[in-house]
């Protein structure tokens, strides 16, 4: 998933291989589904602030990618509000200066809102490079109660692949967590644990109020549980941020308040103490090679609302578009064996997909989508993503060097579903 030669590999990790060059992707649909956003783009070498993976062997670093979409609504209830009413399922009065409109100290802010951020932990197992084995890790993170039915939210690379996960409170009291729904796109994902008297609720603020030049503070567990609840602060340095992490774009608040390795899933809050985003990545490098300092990125809370409450409901994202296919570019090398120039090879047809029942087969080729020409996944991915699940759209293909065009209406892609 994750191109290692693209980034820098920096971050503690024991108890994990050292990492081996990717080998040439077939792409999967399923895997990257961008979707473009205003702001400037900077193409830059991006590390997420994963958890810690604590074990004995080598160090490395994990280097994930998120997204921020807008699911279609289907009117359920809706957890979240937005800015300034709280989480209409909360215990809002944990913070009062927020609803009379008064900015917080710092001071205020870390004793109100600290002990809503707790340390997500889960064990993993990698499989090694030597004879097949494998081994066994702590993958840790951060993560912020959001209601007091006991819903945390945290990013889905701490979590992924983990069992047996646990939430750790700033008391130092552990309660074992159940995951509800998690989303590799946007990387977010939902645990739930049975609601404890001790437990302080998050108050989720409107990121879309945010201005560059306000104050943010941001609180997680930097290292893990060593300097648990470590509280920074610095402003909002930029909004509507486009970075490209692992081949995908993300739009994002870009902040330098000092984020970390183990801040994943942790609060960037504004002066009023309001949650306005979920820490998750920082920049370790640049494409010519110069470090980087004070540049981290956190996904705007209300593109986590709407994630989240899609997670809690369903189990996963609902509103995605997919096709149903799996291509591969077509590259010079190829194309000299076939009729076209440019597009993408279908490679399979998913049973029961959309594709498959506006007879798409194996060999055809995909020219363009809605008539734009498609030469890439992620450029395939870009143009479905305008759409919702039930849109018709046109695709023109070969076939055999046959030009024909295909109308195709787009199921929905509940692929992330945890039963």
């Amino acid at each position: 998933m994750t191109d290692y030669n693209e980034f820098n590999w920096n971050e503690e990790v024991s108890g994990a291989p050292e990492p081996q060059p990717a080998p040439a992707p077939v792409y999967t649909e399923n895997v990257l589904k961008p979707k473009k956003k205003k702001g400037g783009k900077a193409k830059m070498i991006v590390g997420v602030v994963c958890g810690a993976l604590v074990g004995s062997l080598l160090s490395t670093t994990l280097v994930l990618g998120l997204y921020s979409i807008n699911p279609s609504a289907r009117g359920t209830a809706t957890m979240f509000e937005s800015s300034r009413e709280g989480v209409s399922t909360t215990k809002v009065s944990n913070i009062t200066g927020s609803e009379q409109g008064e900015e917080l100290t710092t001071r205020e802010i870390a004793r109100t809102v600290g002990p809503a951020i707790v340390g997500v932990s889960g064990t993993v197992t990698y499989q090694t490079y030597f004879f097949g084995g494998t081994q066994t890790g702590t993958s840790s993170g951060s993560g912020i109660i959001i209601s007091d039915q006991g819903h945390i939210v945290t990013n889905y690379h701490v979590i992924d692949g983990a069992s047996d996960i646990k939430v750790k409170f700033n008391t130092g009291d552990e309660y074992p967590a159940t995951v509800i729904g998690g989303d590799e796109q946007t990387d977010l994902a939902v645990l739930k644990i049975e609601p404890v008297d001790t437990m302080r609720v998050a108050v989720l603020g409107d990121s879309d109020l945010v201005e560059v030049g306000d104050r943010a503070i941001a609180i997680g567990n930097p290292l893990g549980d060593e300097l648990f609840g470590t509280t920074t602060q610095g402003i909002i340095s930029g909004k509507n941020r486009t970075v490209m992490v692992d081949k995908r774009e993300m739009t994002l608040l870009q902040t330098d308040a000092a984020i970390n390795n183990g801040n994943s899933g942790g609060a960037l809050i504004n002066a009023y103490g309001e949650v306005i985003g979920i820490n998750s990545v920082k920049i370790s490098g640049s494409t010519t090679g110069a470090s980087a300092e004070g540049l981290g990125f956190a996904i705007p809370i209300n593109e986590v609302k709407s994630v989240v409450n899609d997670l809690i409901n369903y189990g996963y994202v609902t509103g995605k578009p997919l096709i149903g296919v799996n291509v591969q570019p077509i590259t010079a090398a190829i194309a000299y064996y076939l009729p076209v120039d440019h597009g993408l090879y279908v490679m399979g047809v998913t049973e029961g997909s959309a594709a498959e029942a506006a007879g798409l087969q194996r060999g055809d080729i995909i020219l363009s989508f809605d008539g734009q020409e498609v030469r890439t996944q992620s450029e395939l991915n870009t143009l479905r993503d305008k759409h919702k699940a039930g849109d018709t759209v046109t695709l023109e293909i070969d076939r055999g060097g046959q030009r024909m065009t295909v109308q195709l209406t787009l199921d929905e892609d509940s692929s992330a579903k945890i039963n």
